[in-house]
């Protein structure tokens, strides 16, 4: 995957002004108070707990194919969200349209989509390690031919030793790295598993990438 269908970056940054909103929103509601929609919360938020499921999924697939869907606000360029207070007064739409299609509510709706965001973070980043990893394998191998042929200098073949050695050390380390997921192995099959039917649905918000 050379490049995320959506911005991860805008997620986190939708991620932060939820948690404003919710808590500038007078606490009148037990759609913030209740302890075990609190608890709810924190495991739609903890990416190394499983949270996809088949039938979350086709819930947001279905929801998707919506011709106007009040979330492209906040995911689609070009959006007209600008501020907390903006989805403060969107949050009655965004819970009765995540009600619409079987969600709890748009904490639990957009939970969904930010481990599917979170996922194809990962895909694009392994991707991006393979190839860099590849393109420095070739270099090393490229040196270590250099090392076999006769009468190098002790300068050359100083410098194809090192190289060898660099770019062995950077694969190390970005396999390490890439080792290290941000996402629980169920949700990361999940969304493998669905990755065609997600690319599909997610096509419309491309617009003005």
């Amino acid at each position: 995957m050379k490049r995320r269908n959506l911005s991860f970056t805008g997620f986190l940054l939708l991620a932060c002004a939820l948690t404003i909103a919710c808590q500038s929103k007078p606490q009148t509601t037990s759609m913030f108070s209740s302890p075990v929609h609190a608890a709810s919360r924190s495991v739609a938020n903890d990416y190394t707990k499983p949270y996809l499921t088949d039938g979350k999924m086709n819930q947001f697939l279905a929801s998707m194919k919506e011709e106007h869907n009040p979330f492209e606000a906040i995911f689609k360029p070009g959006g007209q969200m600008r501020n907390s207070a903006d989805l403060a007064s969107q949050m009655e739409r965004f819970n009765t349209f995540a009600h619409k299609y079987g969600f709890q509510d748009y904490q639990d709706y957009t939970a969904v989509w930010g481990g599917i965001l979170a996922a194809q973070m990962q895909m694009w980043a392994a991707a991006m390690v393979k190839e860099s990893a590849d393109g420095f394998q070739k270099m090393i191998d490229s040196a270590q031919a250099d090392l076999k042929k006769p009468n190098l200098s002790p300068e050359v073949r100083k410098m194809d030793e090192d190289q060898i050695a660099n770019m062995q050390k950077a694969i190390a380390d970005m396999n390490k790295s890439s080792s290290k997921s941000t996402l629980n192995g169920a949700d990361m099959e999940m969304v493998e598993k669905y990755k065609d039917q997600i690319e599909q649905a997610q096509k419309k918000y491309k617009a003005g990438m």
